[in-house]
């Protein structure tokens, strides 16, 4: 069973920004060309990861996190209040994108951080403070 072949998938996350470690795992984004809701058409789309990395898949031993929306609702976060939340979206890495739709949100996303540099910031420092009580509840750090 595949994904619809117009479907857009972002990498996103730390091996998109180069700072995966040995136990990363890939998160994508998958974008829905139009308002097509794609629920039920494969394992990796469900209402659990709608905007929300949930993990769908492991492959040799790396764990695959899935994220999807649709384009209009993906457009309509970047538009309004809600794009203070797509700041890992913002660091992604286009993978495939048949229609256009990932690079002009990527363009998006990138333009409005770049213009809100402190919001940027405060974002970095609580993913860095996240990671850190990661690795120290794991005893990595």
């Amino acid at each position: 069973m595949s994904i619809d072949a117009r479907c857009s998938v972002v990498l996103i996350g730390s091996v998109a920004r180069g700072e995966q470690r040995t136990r990363s795992d890939l998160d994508l984004n998958l974008i829905f060309p139009g308002d097509e809701c794609p629920l039920g058409r494969h394992p990796y789309v469900a209402e659990d990861n709608r905007w929300q990395l949930q993990v769908k898949d492991q492959i040799e031993g790396v764990r695959i996190d899935v994220a999807w929306e649709t384009e209009h609702a993906l457009l309509g976060r970047l538009r309004g209040d809600d794009v203070v939340n797509c700041r890992p979206f913002s660091q992604g890495r286009v993978l495939h994108d048949p229609g256009g739709i990932a690079t002009t949100c990527l363009d998006m996303v990138k333009t409005w951080f770049a213009e809100h540099p402190e919001i940027a910031s405060r974002f970095e420092a609580s993913l860095a403070e996240t990671k850190a009580k990661q690795l120290r509840s794991r005893g990595e750090l």
